[in-house]
């Protein structure tokens, strides 16, 4: 068996898409996938068209004609379609254990390299960087160099506890688009309005660098103005839905801060959100007040690891 952690955005979502940098960390929700064999070809499960995607990946890469017969299950803690990188894991577990069935020496570069090709079919035109955070967990650093060029890099440090004990993720619901809506519709307005998306994407690059030494330096207040500022440049890009970006701009008034933190949704959900208050009480009690679920969870946990 494996599991594999849920991962946020700590700030870099869709900005990655183009090549800019993001700081990503591992959360603490897993997932985990075990593969054993079977006796026969397992009948229609809920699991074919995983199956179909991975199984080609696999037999691809180790130049065999078919996997063996094999039962697979997956049990989840992430939440789907949140913005927690639940297809990111999915993948990653998937791959780790019918690597591990198949006899192939543990790699966690292999994983990530078979889990980003799944992240192709499953969005489009993926980053990366959800894949590379489930795989090697804790506090990372990640830029797109090209399709085949990334950097991934483990920051020299965690997240100070000061900091991390503050965080609130909140569930505003499913969005009603995927991923990959959401990354084409960006793409569009690319096209449409190329000059309000690069400033997006340069005012994300600066605020990126300058959340390493931030969070290093455990400067709260300039925290929260980065996530302030990072969350208003999202939002002119039309990937946060009027009703998500009215509950954040409540957080803000008493004192906190909020951000989307993956694809986002145009109508009402956006998935997780990503809020901050040095009493974290407060986001808890707005939370409750619209009957929204949320949880405190520790950040920059471990990776994909075997069980």
């Amino acid at each position: 068996m494996v599991s594999v952690p849920a991962k946020i955005h700590l700030l870099g979502e869709h900005a990655a898409v183009y090549g800019k940098p993001a700081i990503l960390t591992a959360v603490d929700r897993r997932l985990s996938v075990t593969v054993f064999a079977s006796n026969q070809k397992e009948a229609l499960d809920e699991y074919q068209n995983l199956r179909q995607i991975i199984e080609p990946i696999i037999t691809k890469e180790l130049k065999i004609k078919e996997i063996p017969p094999y039962k697979l299950t997956i049990s989840s803690q992430i939440p789907i379609g949140s913005g927690l990188g639940s297809s990111a894991a999915v993948a990653t577990g998937v791959i780790a254990a019918l690597l591990l069935f198949l006899k192939v020496k543990w790699n966690v570069n292999l994983v990530n390299k078979l889990a980003f090709e799944a992240e192709k079919v499953f969005h489009g035109n993926p980053s990366g960087g959800d894949n590379a955070t489930v795989v090697f967990g804790g506090l990372l650093w990640f830029q797109k160099i090209s399709q085949d060029k990334k950097i991934i890099k483990h920051l020299p440090f965690s997240i100070p506890e000061k900091l991390a004990r503050n965080f609130v993720l909140i569930d505003t619901g499913k969005p009603a688009e995927s991923t990959r809506e959401m990354v084409n519709g960006v793409r569009l307005l690319s096209q449409e309005k190329p000059k309000v998306v690069e400033k997006f994407l340069i005012d994300q690059q600066h605020l990126t660098h300058e959340l390493v030494e931030v969070i290093k330096n455990s400067n709260e207040e300039r925290l929260m103005q980065i996530i302030r500022e990072g969350e208003r440049n999202l939002e002119t890009i039309g990937v946060v839905s009027p009703y998500v970006s009215s509950m954040i701009r409540i957080i803000e008034a008493v004192g906190g801060a909020a951000k989307i933190c993956g694809g986002g949704g145009k109508t009402k959900g956006t998935g997780m959100l990503l809020a901050y208050h040095p009493n974290p009480l407060v986001i808890k009690q707005i939370a409750e007040k619209r009957k929204l679920s949320f949880f405190q969870t520790r950040l920059g946990v471990e990776g994909l690891r075997r069980e």
